[in-house]
């Protein structure tokens, strides 16, 4: 899954982006709407989380212009501006759901939850292949019933092979869904991190390999058997 917050305070919006890292995924923070714009142009988002009031103008409209999109994210607004008609301003707007400043974060999450609760985006909590699964909520990996909690780009890696098992992801498409448009990514990052990842799950026993797609990609299978 990957999340856009659109908070320009970034205290706030720190705080936001780490809870809903914790439902697996990469989350992109921006602080006005032309940013937001800006980011909405590069990537595909499954969620945002929207304050309404920004630097430049009424996130509103970006709302809006979200909701009649095609491939439209799920939207929650998250802003102070709370009052009874502006809270019916932003679902008439396109909102999925509204919520008030300040906000508990284990009803923000439920409210994600609930928000993503939709065929198109509900992803399973567990994807395997051979003996290996991955529980997406915690990062763990069970591997012929030994577990491990793997780091979290690891288990972003592991969660974007196993979905496309048995089919070749490329370099740059595995790069835009693990790291988010702020990471500083050094050349060889990426190979380090699938290189730890296969070493992991060779350690535990796992029946599957990782290959690498000289000048391409990675493919994720069941290993050959020797």
């Amino acid at each position: 899954m990957r999340s856009l917050v659109i908070e320009d305070e970034p205290q706030i919006g720190a705080y936001i982006s780490r809870l809903l890292e914790q439902l697996h995924g990469i989350v992109d923070l921006v602080g006005s709407i032309a940013d937001a714009r800006q980011a909405l142009e590069n990537f595909k988002y499954d969620l945002a989380i929207v304050d309404r009031m920004l630097p430049d103008g009424d996130a509103l409209q970006v709302v809006t212009a979200l909701s009649q999109s095609p491939e439209r994210p799920a939207i929650i607004m998250l802003t102070s501006k709370d009052a009874k008609e502006d809270v019916v301003d932003g679902l008439n707007g396109g909102a999925d759901d509204y919520l008030g400043k300040p906000f508990e974060p284990q009803e923000l999450i439920a409210r994600v939850r609930a928000v993503l609760r939709r065929p198109r985006l509900l992803a399973p909590s567990v994807l395997s292949l051979g003996n290996v699964e991955l529980h997406l909520g915690s990062n763990e990996v069970v591997v012929a019933d030994r577990k491990i909690l793997l780091r979290r780009r690891e288990a972003l890696i592991l969660g974007a092979l196993l979905m496309r098992r048995d089919r070749v992801i490329t370099r740059a498409a595995l790069i835009e869904e693990i790291y988010g448009f702020d990471d500083e990514i050094e050349s060889n990052t990426l190979e380090a991190q699938v290189s730890r990842l296969r070493k992991k799950l060779t350690e535990l026993g796992g029946d599957v390999e990782i290959r690498s797609m000289r000048g391409i990609g990675y493919i994720l299978r069941l290993a050959t058997p020797r």
